[in-house]
């Protein structure tokens, strides 16, 4: 039987690349087509029953499932910022990356519309990022600046391209492959964000054939709560190497004496605004917890 992969899902229909390039218009079968669970991204089993229509029979194991955006099979996150117009925040990139942290997938960070100001703001925007241990890239649309930096970085990867919205990720794909010729929009200037001009996710085929990007629609928040207060200090990447310093196990590095991290914050290796977010998170998640064992309290009290 035939395998293809999904690149975008319309109305009940799913569109699949087969290995020679070509797009098959396809419904899934029973309990696939009631459950709805074929993904952007899916390798899919199908079953050719017209000239350019099949039905997908079976979904191959998957290496990996993204939430938010809702895809599958992706090797690499490219976290789109832009330097202004939306202006960006460290706060949002950093709950951004604790989730990606959760998934172990490799990140780029591109600060786009560097064009807007000058060059040595731009790259002081990404450096504390560099300095941290990700890989963080300045672009434009409008100059081309980082295109040959990014377009190295997509080849033989499956990457999603996610951020705000108005960030640019519609231009940057047009930017690297311009045969999408997707549709692009502006900021708007009342609420300052951006408008959705991607209204789902799609995958769309690098030209040179070796690579995949998922065009996915822009994010306003994100919530932490597949996290639990415990594994949040995994997701700081640079607190690992002072984390084994901490007098107490399981140091949470908040309100303990002889803290590693703490004194690592306090020494200038790690940036404090990042520390911050951490203990804002912490506090998050901290509530979150707490809300779901009154819930659970009042569950139980309702069964007696």
């Amino acid at each position: 039987m035939p395998v293809g992969r999904v690149i975008r899902i319309i109305g009940g229909f799913y569109y699949i690349m087969n290995n020679q390039g070509e797009t098959i218009v396809a419904v899934p079968r029973g309990k696939l087509k009631l459950t709805g669970s074929v993904l952007v991204g899916d390798l899919v089993d199908y079953e050719m029953i017209l000239a350019e229509q099949a039905v997908i029979e079976g979904i191959c194991p998957r290496s990996i499932v993204l939430k938010r955006p809702f895809v599958s099979n992706v090797t690499q996150v490219a976290l789109i910022f832009a330097h202004k117009n939306p202006d960006f925040n460290y706060q949002l990139i950093d709950r951004f990356l604790v989730m990606l942290e959760t998934y172990n997938l490799k990140t780029l960070i591109l600060f786009n519309k560097s064009d807007l100001i000058d060059l040595e703001r731009a790259e002081e925007n990404a450096e504390p990022y560099r300095r941290i241990g990700y890989q963080a890239i300045c672009t434009s649309t409008k100059t081309h600046q980082g295109k040959l930096q990014f377009l190295e970085k997509l080849c033989f990867e499956a990457t999603v391209l996610t951020g705000p919205s108005g960030v640019g990720k519609s231009a940057l794909i047009n930017m690297v492959a311009p045969s999408f010729q997707l549709k692009t929009g502006a900021v708007s200037e009342k609420i300052g964000r951006g408008r959705h001009t991607t209204r789902e996710a799609q995958l769309l085929p690098l030209p040179e054939g070796n690579g995949y990007i998922f065009d996915t629609p822009g994010f306003t928040q994100l919530d932490l709560d597949f996290l639990s207060p415990r594994d949040l200090a995994d997701c700081f990447i640079e607190f690992a190497k002072y984390k084994t310093e901490c007098h107490f196990l399981g140091c949470l590095h908040q309100q303990e004496p002889a803290c590693g991290v703490k004194a690592a914050v306090e020494a200038g290796k790690i940036y404090p605004w990042r520390y911050e977010h951490y203990l804002m998170f912490l506090d998050e998640l901290n509530e979150l917890e707490d809300r779901k064992y009154l819930r659970s309290g009042r569950n139980r009290e309702q069964r007696r």
